[in-house]
């Protein structure tokens, strides 16, 4: 794909899960947001967005096979309507290779972007499903944000794969926090982590526990609670639920350590996490991937890793003990981080295509 072929983009329709509660939080809001930016609007894009999980559609009644047909005839008459020279979807995965093709058909200059914000190829877990698989050569361009996808991606029928990392959005991440000493109460620990449960991370976090009893830990998260057996270690330091923007931001930033696991799914990449944290001037502790250690960032100087529980315990004590040396890498991941905001990776995108 060369920039010619999208010169003629002026009109965008954004594919995404957006949620109308300001409460909660969905990744396609950001890029919505992004997408209107002084630089883009500079480049003269008119932006719709059409939401996918379409809450009218998710009727009980309803058979998910005639909700995801609503879905697709209401995108294709949107796209009628709207007309737009370009369609950039985030994940999308109840829209057929089907629709896309009428679309492609009806349409002949139209071109079709897709950033797939999960692993494509796993579907024992939700995040993935034939349509995607079926899709991949329709999409003029696949972003995915891991070096490891691009060449099974290749080898599966997509015709253009770019790297696309995770992004951070600005409107967010970039705010001034005021701290309230109730702030103080509430969020400040020694080490925190904010994430749903899965086995895995409670495997790590009880190991932890166990090997570091006194620890100052605080735990925020969905399914933590009803999950955990009775007698677990870690139900001392549950301290609620899921927490998202400036309730998240104020954990972060009154944690001494921030950790990070990555999920199997994730391969040796990142998540949205790793950019998040930095990106708001917090100290990450993180599992260890190439990703993360040598080409987003940089073990040691803007980023900090572990492997086992041993050097995951090793690496707290030393920095609990050394503030200065937990500030020199905060404040480097912070200026590493701003690479990574999500406007900057769409401008970069779309200066290349558009």
């Amino acid at each position: 794909m060369t920039k010619g072929q999208f010169v003629n983009v002026k009109k965008i329709l954004l594919v995404g899960n957006f949620n109308n509660n300001p409460k909660i939080y969905t990744y396609a809001s950001s890029f919505y947001k992004a997408m209107h930016c002084n630089a883009m609007q500079n480049l003269g894009l008119i932006v719709e967005k059409f939401n996918y999980k379409n809450s009218k559609f998710n009727i009980p009644i309803l058979k998910n096979i005639i909700g995801t047909r609503l879905i697709n005839y209401a995108l294709l008459r949107t796209v009628k309507d709207f007309k737009p020279d370009l369609i950039f979807m985030l994940k999308a995965d109840n829209i057929t290779a089907k629709t896309l093709n009428n679309i492609k058909t009806n349409n002949k200059n139209i071109k079709i972007i897709n950033f797939y914000p999960d692993n494509p190829f796993t579907f024992w877990n939700g995040n993935s499903n034939e349509n995607i698989l079926l899709s991949l050569p329709v999409y003029d361009l696949f972003l995915i944000w891991s070096h490891q996808l691009i060449p099974i991606l290749y080898s599966s029928g997509a015709k253009n794969v770019r790297y696309f990392p995770f992004g951070f959005d600005e409107s967010i991440f970039s705010q001034e926090i005021q701290f309230s000493e109730n702030d103080h109460t509430k969020y400040q620990s020694d080490v925190c982590f904010v994430g749903s449960w899965d086995a895995e991370r409670e495997a790590w976090l009880t190991k932890l526990m166990h090997k570091m009893p006194t620890l100052n830990l605080a735990i925020w998260g969905n399914r933590w609670n009803e999950n955990l057996p009775q007698n677990s270690i870690l139900k001392t330091y549950l301290k609620g639920c899921a927490i998202y923007g400036i309730d998240m931001m104020k954990a972060f930033r009154l944690s001494k350590i921030v950790l990070n696991f990555i999920r199997k799914q994730n391969l040796d990449a990142h998540n949205m996490r790793t950019i998040e944290v930095a990106a708001c001037r917090s100290f990450l502790l993180t599992e260890r991937t190439k990703d993360q250690a040598e080409l987003l960032f940089k073990e040691g100087v803007s980023i900090e890793c572990f492997e086992g529980i041993d050097e995951l315990t090793n690496k707290i004590n030393f920095y609990l003990s050394n503030h200065n040396a937990r500030a020199t890498i905060t404040q480097n991941g912070y200026e590493e981080a701003q690479k990574y905001s999500i406007e900057n990776l769409l401008l970069e995108t779309f200066k290349k295509f558009i």
